[in-house]
Formats: structure tokens, sequence, C-alpha cells
């Protein structure tokens, strides 16, 4: 088999993606995500089949893109590395839960933006699942903060694009 090839494409961003369904809600951080088009604006990620983010979202059809700051580091780390399954991710990572405008799924306050996202499809990808969502309400970026990059597993760091 391959080295771990994914490691080629670091750095790369760290989001949050929240979920909503049936009374259940959870957050997760997610390295593999990109924006995929602009008419309409569409986001794609990739999350494991045994994830509880993926359960939800396949149940409600919609979630949140989030884009963590330096500052919420540490609960960037906590959501990628527990189960939702297990715990509260928004309780243990300090982490408050906005009404979304358009979506079940909750924003996260602490985030320098968010992105409320409909379902388009669900493709498989072995032991991942891409979802691909189209945004349909952004709360821009606000305030200044270094956004959350990754350069693999728990290392994050901060960065600030130049203006």
């Amino acid at each position: 088999m391959f080295a771990p090839f994914h490691e080629l494409f670091y750095p790369r961003q760290a989001v949050l993606v929240t979920a909503s369904s049936n009374e259940k809600t959870n957050v997760t951080a997610v390295e593999w995500a990109t924006p995929v088009g602009e008419t309409p604006p569409m986001v794609a990620f990739s999350l494991s089949t045994t994830s509880l983010t993926l359960d939800l979202i396949c149940t409600s059809m919609e979630f949140v893109v989030a884009i963590p700051t330096e500052k919420i580091r540490e609960a960037v780390v906590l959501c990628g590395s527990t189960s939702g399954k297990f715990i509260d991710k928004f309780a243990e990572g300090k982490l408050t839960q906005v009404r979304a405008k358009k979506v079940s799924a909750p924003l996260v306050l602490e985030a320098a933006a968010n992105m409320e996202c409909k379902v388009l499809s669900c493709i498989n990808a072995g032991d991942h699942v891409i979802v691909v969502g189209e945004i349909v309400e952004i709360h821009p970026l606000k305030g200044s903060e270094p956004l959350l990059f990754s350069s693999g597993g728990k290392k994050l760091f901060g960065y600030k694009q130049e203006e």
C-alpha cells in the first residue's frame, strides 16, 4: 500500500462541521474540506463512514461549516479526536451554539465565519463519504484572529493572510 499520501496535501485549513437531527447535535473537525463551485456556491468535505456527524447530515440533509480561528484551537483538537457518540463536544469544547437562519444545524459563535449548507450529494469514497453542499447563507468573516490550519494530526497553527 502507499505511504500516507494525504500528507502531501498539508498544510490545509481546518474547519468545524455541525449537524443536527432528531434532537441530537454534533460538531466535528474536518481537514479534508474545499470550495468546489461558485455558481451556486458549494463546499465539499470528507467524513469517516462511522462518523456521528455524517449520520446526522444524512438524516437532516443540511449542515454548517464554521471557520475556526487560532483562539479555539483546543476545541478544534477535541472535536476532531473524540466522538460525539460519547460526549457533548459543544459543552466540552466550550463552544456556543447559535440558531442558524436556514438550516437546523447550529452556527458556532466563536468561529470567524459560518456557512449554512444544504446537501447536494454524498459520494461513497471507501472508508469515507464526500459530502457536497450548496451554501445557502453566509455569516461573513468577523474579527482579525488568525485562521486555523493543520499540518497533520493534532498539529494546528494560526495563519493570518496579509492585507
